[in-house]
């Protein structure tokens, strides 16, 4: 931690920097008689500059006569149009021509242009005071005007010294600024609240937020760049509206859930496409936060039936930081060191309250609990479970543009040690992204990213008697020790009482303490190359053709080992002999049924995605129109081979797995390929600059499935219609923007149908030991289809005072038909057969609401609200009446159940009525008036969904100082809280939480909790569900931006803190959970002891030199 801090504070490195195109870019002309056509045809044709104007505008045939030898952009413009009545504006790459607005005197009459007179120099500046190089400025009234060179600084001549200057900045407000006779001016700009102007990445291209026709929110780097994150999933949580991410565990290297508009599958993928520079990917969790401008989510089908069968859950196109053309050599550096604790804990028994309830359930655990070799001994199992995590985070970059090449390189190393014993996480990431003009009209783009990742398990979501660590830190009696050295009496040459063995549980061997459970190795190391190559070749004028091929490769290996010695389950099974049931743990790892499960297992997954990709694009511009099209082809493989150790006879010392050490062997292989096929397009046509038409669509082809079914069609239209521009807004000074837009697409899904499903096949259970049997896996279905969902968008999107208030209303309607659902037949029901047979529905409204609430040159505070409304009904089920989810080994039932009319996952069980204040037994209602209660009885008691979810930002910043925070939130979700079923059942000898202290132990007590002994109170009822809202202040940041420190460009010091508040009505440790999270079944919102969210607090450095 020592080392951490000093190399934190001593290392001052820089953050990458970014220049405009138009700051760097540099002409040469000669042209002593060319008309002003011809002019901007050449700068066309050089550079990468876009000329944007209406023919009235500018005086095309007017003769001129330049040159110029590596000048800016603006000294050309300036001479060319010096004698014109035509303004120009450069918004990077784009130059947008308008007619100069006659000069009027004071009685309103024309007057000629005033010759110069006055000159005025000075600086623009954003906030931070740092300088705007490229900005405008122009004398107001005329098409008088420059640019601000690299260092932000500019000279004008203008008419007289009353006169006033307009000056802008792309992503920044405009400002008018007097001059009132002053010679020299500092100028401030600030950040603009609108995003009209911004370049949205879409499917195989970008585009201006202002054409948007369909739903799409973006996520910026700075919105989470000074959090401690290691999944850039969560960097998207309560930043972007209809986009759903839940933390399910604060383990540290737990997957997030992401929903876009809801569930629209049962078995299939419902978590989002993502494109990481056009490497698409279902798995993000190695990406270097660090390492991303920013990501554009794609919601509706409009925007993401161009990604066909891969996009029907939604697309995040992420970007990652790239140097730009002559960008000065920069070297980058921002690191972060914290420390983590949990926010809330679970009270349990003490010895002696503990002691008195065993006695009232089993007067005969007296006799162990009171036992001499515990004499004394009193353990704090949180105490030695929980402890001080630690966060540390280092990121250098560097970047380096020259006139044909651009690099960018970057290393970043990331370790999370958890707040329970054994959780560990660390990431080691490069990444080198290099851009190349080979001749003119061809660039050459390519992206090489290696991730190393390191995870140290820590079980849970799993009862105490199958090895939860969590539930083993509330469950173990506190009469007992860590290890057998400090009973106060024992036999040391009988196992359990050895030296340096944990202690037995008396009352059941195998029912470890939660060190023992977490001494288990679990440990997974994972390799990863992430690669693209691609050309950008221009053929003609506006026509450009880009090949690309990308490559994604995973390496994982996953060691699971219980020692010999110390545990008790580790001792039993060295003795259980050879690993002749071997198969069912290398299929299924995760297995916890006890006679199935191996502790020394290994297995090795090799994961490889490589897609050939090809896309010709025109764009021609006219005119108030434009037109551009793009068509493509696609060939994407899967292919996937798993390798299976289990072994037996291990040395007795050995705490590690080690294969070759193993007396007995058996192992496995298991490999398929997916193929999939595509060919695609999109046509985009913008009438007047207000009148919006986009079509896209995609045909694509799957291998899983029979030739009759294996081709699919996504087709997708929208439509926007700018009310602003028309006359009747157009000189409004309220409404800025007013934009009407909407869609309909449709999208399929085969991500739940196994490779070669439209035939029976048969796997052998293992390739050694011999003899090798086979066994049916999977059933023959030729008839198995697409699912499909069919996705219609409605929207407005109003900005308001000069886009100082923005506003945008989506509501959506998807219906998924065909869900693929498995149903198993009487003959052989360990086999499922995958139907499609069911449909549901999702339909919501979306609001996201941005303000800018004071802007001054020394204060500045804008806000943005999110909220999104979602609700999913199962509307059809085919086969079957009804599927059961969410299976609890702890009473043999099931949590949920699927059923038309209901939402996805809902919970299923009792209700209850009361407990009896005569006999203190758990009495539940007889829901369907039959006179008794049994099964028949229960009903759904609950929805994990909730009724909405939102998040709210606000950015305050005052001079240098800076104040981010987001406040996340859900309301009108359950959450079912079978934790309660081990802490509050009192049948046996675990130890309870304190809620048990209220049980009925007398004839007439009124009471909620049962008396003990009663079976009932480990029934699924509405007991353990409980109302899941929260409203969590999740992340607050501090920070100082200095200038002029060591001579670095600029230097920040921040201090964070994550899950600083949370206010909710739930009893257990968190309500962001899901036990079952990453598993098949669609499951939500079961707390059945996962590992706790955890509140972080971390300093951090940003330096740019």
């Amino acid at each position: 931690m020592k080392v951490s801090l000093i190399v934190l504070f001593t290392i001052t490195l820089s953050l990458q920097a970014k220049n405009s195109y138009s700051q760097v870019t540099k002409i040469t002309l000669d042209m002593p008689s060319a008309t002003v056509a011809q002019v901007i045809d050449e700068i066309e044709s050089t550079t990468e500059f876009t000329f944007i104007f209406k023919t009235t505008s500018v005086n095309l045939d007017q003769k001129v006569s330049l040159k110029f030898r590596k000048a800016n952009i603006q000294e050309v413009l300036n001479k060319l149009f010096r004698d014109m009545d035509t303004q120009y504006e450069v918004l990077d790459r784009k130059i947008i021509l308008t007619k100069s607005p006659p000069l009027r005197n004071s009685s309103g009459k024309v007057d000629a242009q005033k010759p110069v007179q006055f000159q005025v120099s000075g600086t623009v500046l954003d906030s931070q005071n740092i300088p705007l190089g490229g900005a405008n400025i122009v004398e107001k009234g005329t098409s008088n005007g420059t640019q601000t060179d690299f260092d932000g600084n500019f000279t004008l001549n203008i008419a007289d010294g009353n006169g006033t200057l307009v000056v802008s900045y792309i992503g920044f407000a405009s400002k008018e600024v007097p001059v009132n006779g002053q010679s020299s001016i500092s100028i401030i700009l600030q950040e603009s609240a609108a995003g009209l102007d911004e370049v949205v990445v879409v499917g195989y291209g970008s585009m201006s937020r202002k054409n948007l026709t369909s739903a799409i929110s973006s996520v910026k780097a700075e919105t989470f760049e000074e959090r401690p994150i290691f999944d850039v999933s969560q960097a998207i949580q309560g930043n972007a509206a209809g986009v759903n991410v839940v933390q399910p565990s604060g383990k540290p290297g737990a997957t997030m859930e992401v929903k876009i508009r809801g569930t629209n599958s049962i078995n299939s993928g419902t978590g989002p496409l993502y494109v990481v520079d056009g490497i698409q990917t279902y798995d993000i969790s190695g990406i270097n936060p660090a390492d991303i401008v920013d990501m554009n989510i794609l919601k509706d089908a409009t925007s993401t039936a161009i990604y066909g069968v891969n996009g029907s859950a939604g697309v995040v196109v992420i970007t990652t930081k790239r140097a730009t053309a002559e960008t000065e050599g920069q070297l980058n550096f921002n690191s972060y060191v914290g420390v983590s604790n949990v926010v809330k804990t679970i009270d349990v028994l003490n010895l002696e309250q503990y002691r008195e309830l065993v006695g009232e359930i089993r007067p005969s655990y007296l006799d162990v609990v009171n036992s001499p070799k515990y004499e004394g001994i009193s353990t704090d199992w949180t105490d030695e479970v929980f402890r001080t995590g630690v966060d540390q985070n280092y990121n250098l970059s560097y970047t380096k543009g020259f006139e044909k090449f651009r690099l960018l390189a970057s290393l970043g190393y990331q370790s999370i040690d958890g707040i329970m014993a054994s959780s560990k996480f660390n990431r080691l990431s490069g990444r080198i992204n290099a851009d190349v003009d080979i001749s003119k009209g061809i660039k050459l783009h390519t992206t090489l990213n290696y991730i190393r990742s390191y995870l140290n398990n820590t079980s849970d979501n799993v009862s105490s008697a199958r090895g939860g660590v969590l539930l083993s830190t509330f469950t173990t009696p506190p009469f007992l020790p860590v290890f057998a050295d400090d009973l106060r009496v024992r036999n040391e040459n009988q196992d359990g009482e050895r030296d340096g063995q944990f202690a037995l549980n008396p009352f059941q061997s195998s029912w470890e303490n939660p060190l023992a459970f977490a001494s288990a190795q679990d440990e997974t190391w994972v390799n990863r190359y992430m690669s693209s190559v691609g050309l950008d070749i221009t053929l003609a004028e506006g026509l450009v053709w880009k090949p690309s091929f990308t490559y994604d490769d995973t390496q994982s290996t996953r060691d699971q080992f219980t020692d010999r010695y110390r545990s008790a389950y580790g001792r039993l099974a060295a003795t259980a002999g050879p690993p002749t049931n071997a198969n069912a743990p290398l299929s299924n790892p995760n297995s916890t049924t006890l006679d199935t499960r191996v502790p020394a297992l290994r297995s090795e997954i090799t994961q490889s995605n490589y897609n050939i990709e090809n896309t010709l694009s025109y764009e021609l511009t006219s005119g108030g129109s434009q037109f551009n099209f793009l068509v493509g082809n696609s060939i994407q493989e899967f292919k996937y081979k798993r390798h299976g150790y289990a072994g037996n006879g291990f040395p007795i010392e050995l705490r590690e797995f080690n294969y070759n050490l193993a007396e007995t062997k058996a192992e496995s292989v298991h490999e398929n390929i997916v193929r999939y096929a595509s060919v695609f397009g999109r046509v985009n046509y913008t009438l007047k600059d207000k009148y919006i038409f986009s079509g896209v669509f995609r045909a694509s082809g799957a291998s899983q499935l029979a030739l009759n079914n294996k081709w699919a069609f996504s087709p997708g239209v929208s439509a926007a219609w700018i009310l602003s521009e028309e006359s009747f807004l157009q000189d409004s000074e309220t409404i800025s923007e007013l934009k009407l837009r909407g869609g309909w697409g449709r999208t399929g899904n085969v991500s739940g149908i196994p490779p070669y499903s439209s035939y029976a096949i048969s796997r052998p259970d293992r390739i050694i030991p011999e003899p090798i049997t086979y066994s049916l896996s999977q059933f023959e279905n030729s008839d198995l289809t697409w699912e499909t969902t069919d996705d219609s968008n409605l929207a407005l999107d109003l900005s308001l005072f000069n886009y100082r208030v923005s506003l945008t209303v989506d509501a959506y309607y998807r219906k998924t038909k065909d869900l693929l659902l498995n149903i198993s037949f009487p003959f052989n029901a360990s086999v499922p057969y995958l139907v499609n047979a069911g449909d549901l529905t999702n339909k919501g409204l979306e609001f996201t609401l941005d303000t800018w609430n004071i802007q001054t040159e020394d204060v500045n505070w804008n806000s943005s609200l999110n909220v999104s409304i979602n609700r999913n009904n199962v509307d059809d089920i085919r086969y079957v009446k009804a599927f059961t989810l969410g299976f609890f080994e702890r009473t043999t039932e099931y949590a949920a159940r699927l059923t038309p009319g209901q939402p996805i996952g809902s919970f299923f069980g009792y209700k209850v009525d009361q407990v009896d204040p005569a006999t203190g037994k758990l009495l539940f209602q007889d829901v369907n008036n039959d006179g008794k209660v049994d099964a028949g009885d229960r009903t759904f008691i609950g929805n994990p969904h909730p009724d909405f979810t939102f998040g709210f930002t606000n950015n305050f910043t005052y001079k240098n100082f800076y104040l981010d925070m987001l406040i996340s939130g859900s309301v009108g979700n359950d959450v079912m809280n079978a934790t309660r079923l081990d802490l509050e059942s009192m049948v046996d000898f675990r130890n309870q939480s304190t809620n048990v202290l209220r049980r009925w132990q007398n004839p007439g007590d009124i009471t909620d909790v049962p008396r003990v002994n009663d079976l009932e109170s480990v029934v699924v009822s509405d007991r353990i569900v409980e109302d899941g809202s929260f409203v969590r202040l999740k992340s607050l940041t501090l920070g100082y931006k200095f200038n002029n420190v060591l001579s670095m460009d600029s230097f920040n010091v921040y201090l964070t803190g994550q899950n600083l508040l949370t206010i909710t009505d739930y009893s257990g440790f968190d309500p962001e959970v899901n036990a079952y999270s990453g598993r098949s079944n669609p499951t939500y919102g079961i707390d059945y002891g996962t590992y706790p969210q955890v509140r972080t607090f971390i300093l951090g450095i940003k330096a740019r030199l």
